[in-house]
């Protein structure tokens, strides 16, 4: 299951080319002050008191979850086959999982997907036959596990920037909201149909992000999961914020993602931010500095992140098995990089409103979350009323919670 944590990864090669082309779909500004964003019917039952998600991951799983700080947990992953049966998960664990959720009156979705198990959702949807079937599939799941709903982690509808060897068609964002439509009619009003998403809307037939999407897309899902996480790494010239809250430039940023999918007209409350508990590391041939995290890179190839980050390849014949980079948020304690031991120096960027370090002894720059940042969007969500905040993934935090304490204003 190792190299299921690639999910971590899900928007590398991504996004820069979507936010880029996203703006040739968008109206409106890109900076902080937005258009009354629209809104949808109130949340399911099952959804109206989810403001904070956690992702877990079977290989991984925390050794005790935070029930107290939680509303939601997305448990990662089911895998689909080319018959949509799921898979690469244990049952026995997922089980346990549910039922320690229930006995703290918290809810719990299957995620199913992830950025290596999104083989096979374009064949699985293409027909009104195979979508019945998929969701028959689905829905069987929520009743084996005793689970609140699904979580469909498409990575990505029509587009050629996921895994190479995916399956992709020019209808799939249509046949997408097909089967979230034939889920919610089988689920009915009580369970969650969410989706995690990329920066900017479904690819459209031309592969383009949509400039506007159908409204049952508002009306059928409780929450889509928008991952503004790895918006930097080796795919652009210099580095730069791994999730900036705004003024990320061509890398993107939490505000242009929520501008772009409102734009395409998604109710603004049911856009859920999500928040990395890692970092992305990189050798870089210069400096950083306090005036400047964009430097340029050195070397092609990817180091090694933290002692977790082992190589991973995609399920694709001749995938090259490689380092992500990741250096999660308990590794970054342990280390002492924001007491600035061991080389480290921390320091915070305004324009994006999160922190970088460089270490001067093996040239390196870190841009992570740390409770100040995470704190930020948890107050942008609230200002501008969206549908909440989900993190990936739980296990990554340090041992005193500090970051999913840090993101409790959205509860409030």
């Amino acid at each position: 299951m190792k190299t299921f944590s690639l999910k971590a990864i899900v928007i590398a090669l991504f996004a820069t080319s979507v936010v880029v082309s996203g703006k040739n779909s968008h109206h409106g500004s890109h900076g902080s002050t937005h258009k009354t964003p629209p809104t949808s019917s109130a949340p399911t039952k099952a959804a109206s008191n989810v403001k904070l998600a956690a992702y877990v991951t079977d290989w991984a799983l925390p050794s005790k979850i935070a029930w107290s700080k939680l509303d939601h947990v997305y448990y990662a992953f089911g895998i689909p086959d080319k018959t949509g049966a799921l898979g690469s998960f244990d049952t026995a664990q997922l089980k346990n999982v549910v039922s320690e959720a229930h006995s703290n009156n918290k809810t719990i979705s299957l995620s199913v997907g992830g950025w290596t198990g999104s083989l096979h959702f374009s064949t699985l949807v293409r027909t009104s036959a195979s979508r019945d079937a998929f969701a028959a599939i689905l829905e069987k799941a929520v009743a084996d596990y005793n689970l609140d709903g699904i979580d469909i982690d498409w990575e990505y509808p029509n587009s050629p920037n996921g895994v190479a060897c995916n399956s992709i068609n020019s209808a799939d964002t249509d046949n997408f909201l097909s089967l979230m439509k034939n889920l919610r009619q089988r689920l009915g009003d009580n369970k969650l149909i969410t989706a995690a998403v990329a920066t900017a809307p479904f690819f459209d037939s031309s592969q383009s992000p949509s400039s506007y999407l159908d409204s049952s897309w508002g009306t059928t899902v409780d929450y889509l999961n928008i991952m503004v996480y790895d918006l930097a790494g080796m795919w652009n010239p210099t580095t730069s914020s791994n999730s900036a809250l705004k003024n990320g430039g061509d890398e993107g940023s939490v505000d242009q993602a929520i501008q772009q999918w409102t734009d395409a007209g998604f109710p603004g409350n049911k856009l859920v931010v999500g928040c990395p508990f890692y970092g992305y590391l990189a050798a870089v041939s210069q400096p950083v500095t306090a005036s400047s995290e964009n430097v340029p890179f050195s070397g092609k190839t990817q180091i090694q992140g933290d002692q977790y980050d082992e190589k991973g390849a995609d399920p694709c014949p001749g995938a090259t098995a490689t380092y992500s980079g990741e250096y999660q948020y308990r590794s970054i304690v342990a280390d002492g990089i924001q007491n600035n031991q061991s080389s480290w120096t921390t320091f915070w960027d305004d324009k994006t409103s999160t922190p970088y370090a460089y270490n001067s002894a093996k040239k390196t720059m870190l841009t992570f979350d740390n409770p100040a940042s995470l704190k930020l969007k948890a107050s942008y969500v609230v200002q501008n009323k969206l549908g909440g905040l989900m993190l990936w993934s739980l296990e990554m935090d340090d041992a005193n919670n500090s970051l999913l304490s840090a993101m409790q204003a959205v509860r409030q």
